[in-house]
């Protein structure tokens, strides 16, 4: 006989999981194309031109008020944001794009998906 047998479930963890990182591309406002930049201005090399179709990750975790956040202050650039007007912008995200060097996208230029 089983008396006595208790089993119990362990308890639910009460801690939130930590956010996964957004996935990045060009946007439509800017024909499909946004370069990704080993370095974090305009003159840096271009490594590759994401289109609307083909992502990258973020480096940094997503959230609802900065995907791909923290931004780091950078070179000055122009594209059209998302509202379609012209932006002026120095916000840059890191990207995993050739992983362990390191590679940028402009924060205005770009579309995210959380």
């Amino acid at each position: 006989m089983l008396a006595g047998l208790f089993v119990s479930a362990p308890a639910a963890s009460a801690a939130v999981p930590d956010p996964s990182p957004a996935l990045v591309h060009a946007s439509t406002q800017n024909a499909c194309k946004l370069n990704v930049r080993a370095g974090t201005d305009v003159g840096s090399p271009a490594l590759t031109t994401l289109t609307c179709a083909n992502y990258t990750t973020c480096v940094n975790a997503a959230s609802a008020e900065q995907p791909c956040g923290p931004y780091i202050q950078g070179g000055g650039y122009t594209c059209v944001g998302a509202n379609g007007s012209q932006v002026t912008d120095n916000r840059w995200a890191e990207v995993a794009w050739r992983a362990p060097e390191r590679s940028y996208v402009a924060v205005a230029c770009a579309a995210f998906r959380l």
